[in-house]
């Protein structure tokens, strides 16, 4: 992972992008995001029917979750519908946090989410501007073994790129493997491929443009002998991309997740995106003890995981002098830029 070039150029980060992710960063320089953009499945946690689950209900518990991790990271990855607005509108989202928010559309269903790639319609990479957002996320349900559909993704990557580098916005692309019909992970051939899978997507993201990776852990942990593997597959995935990347906690517990943060770290990684694995022990028709303590929960998780990457990480840009400064940036830069 390199640092970004100065002054601006095909391929690299703008100044304009640089200030957003330092936004987006803590002062050690990593990047520690709670992720509260989950739609529907967040929902389900109250109610399997989502009918019976009301938009203030959900409102209300993603600001509380907010307002308490607020303090404990960097920045918050929220949603259009439930958090980013109210979160802004009321205060629960400080300006000295940095504010992220995912361009795709998710089709939810309680045996999970749709593999097809799309975006919403009036939520765009300009309107994130205009709101002052420091992050454009992009999750992509990626296989290349569907040329088809890869062509038509790769596309819209193109589209959004391009809007990104207009607008100065950094794009954070998040790539999630799945099975085929046919594959299962109790199959050790499958486990192989799908962390091959993890570290040649992010490859094929970070060389078209996303400017932040957001990945899957590539390996498994629970052994010295699997985590060792892990290791291995971490440094290979920091070797193939030349953009910072974060660790997202999918399914995994938060014990779980502390330690692939660390094995990430220790090979590069310089940060985390996380979600369920911090808060979700305090979501849900609970009582309001037991949402306090949830709440409680996920700020002292918070705080581990910085001390993860306190111990472990690197941050994802080196300091850069002032006479690199004056070089990179003469008199009148402002005027070409």
């Amino acid at each position: 992972m390199s640092t970004p070039t100065i002054p601006p150029a095909p391929g690299t980060k703008s100044l304009g992008m640089l200030r957003r992710i330092e936004r987006m960063s803590d002062a050690d320089g990593y990047i520690r995001v709670a992720a509260i953009d989950h739609p529907e499945n967040y929902v389900a946690l109250f109610d399997p029917d989502l009918g019976k689950v009301s938009f203030e209900e959900v409102v209300d518990s993603k600001l509380e979750l907010i307002r308490g991790m607020a303090p404990h990271c960097s920045a918050v990855l929220v949603d259009p519908v439930w958090s980013y607005g109210q979160g802004v509108l009321t205060g629960s989202i400080p300006g000295t946090v940095g504010i992220i928010s995912g361009l795709e559309q998710l089709a939810y269903s309680p045996s999970g989410f749709g593999t097809d790639t799309v975006v919403r319609d009036a939520w765009t990479v300009p309107v994130l501007a205009r709101l002052g957002a420091d992050g454009a996320k992009l999750v992509v349900f990626y296989r290349e073994e569907r040329p088809d559909v890869v062509e038509t993704q790769l596309e819209l990557v193109r589209g959004i790129v391009a809007q990104c580098r207009e607008h100065e916005i950094p794009l954070i692309i998040e790539p999630l493997w799945y099975p085929l019909d046919g594959e299962s992970l109790d199959d050790p051939g499958v486990r192989a491929a799908r962390i091959e899978a993890i570290i040649a997507s992010a490859a094929t993201f970070a060389e078209r443009g996303a400017n932040i990776m957001k990945v899957e852990f590539p390996g498994y942990v629970g052994s010295p002998e699997d985590e060792a593997e892990a290791a291995k597959a971490c440094a290979r995935l920091d070797a193939a991309i030349d953009v910072p990347w974060v660790l997202l906690s999918a399914s995994a517990t938060f014990d779980q997740f502390a330690v692939q943060l660390r094995i990430a770290a220790e090979a590069g990684a310089c940060g985390f995106m996380a979600g369920r694995a911090i808060w979700g022990d305090g979501v849900g028709r609970h009582d309001a003890e037991t949402r306090a303590r949830g709440v409680r929960t996920a700020a002292e998780r918070l705080d581990a995981l910085a001390e993860v990457l306190r111990s472990y990480a690197r941050p994802w840009r080196e300091s850069v002098t002032v006479s690199e400064a004056v070089e990179a940036l003469p008199a009148d830069w402002h005027e070409r830029y």
